[in-house]
């Protein structure tokens, strides 16, 4: 059995389109502003872009909680989406799936619109509800600390 979650942050941040696209698409620094994540590294050769594929490593948990994510949409300064296989616990899986996306709203501002849509397995489809409430408090927080990052460094954000 397996059900999809659909949470959606939007936050408008005082910066240049190209200044959060650069804190964003930049799958590395995902661990500067998204709270459980440990460790981010790309796993595929070349340019990063549509089929770039990172490995993540999140904390807290049991064990090593590490899988992968793959860029699947890229559209600079626009849009980047990722899926990736589920991550395994003994409740089930859960897979990364979502979105970013970007829209100037003036030259030094920009609506950044966060869409998490995990699919859960196993016994986390009777969580639901719980995991949803958590997702959202987690990831409205987590896109509280970039707009401070990106807001407090007037240069561009460098890994």
């Amino acid at each position: 059995m397996k059900t999809s979650l659909d949470v959606e942050i939007r936050e408008e941040i005082e910066r240049p389109v190209a200044d959060v696209w650069a804190m964003i698409s930049d799958a590395t620094l995902l661990p500067r502003w998204l709270g459980e994540f440990e460790h981010v590294a790309q796993e595929s050769a070349g340019p990063v872009g549509r089929g770039s594929v990172f490995r993540y490593t999140l904390t807290p948990g049991p064990g090593e909680r590490s899988a992968l994510l793959e860029w699947v949409d890229w559209q600079p300064q626009r849009r980047a989406a990722w899926d990736g296989p589920p991550l395994r616990s003994f409740l089930g899986g859960a897979r990364p799936r979502g979105s970013f996306e970007l829209t100037p709203l003036g030259p030094a501002r920009t609506l950044f619109i966060s869409r998490y849509k995990p699919e859960l397995s196993g016994v986390l489809v009777f969580t639901r509800p719980v995991v949803a409430r958590w997702l959202k408090k987690q990831r409205t927080a987590d896109t509280q600390r970039l707009k401070r990052i990106l807001e407090a460094d007037q240069r561009m954000p460098t890994p």
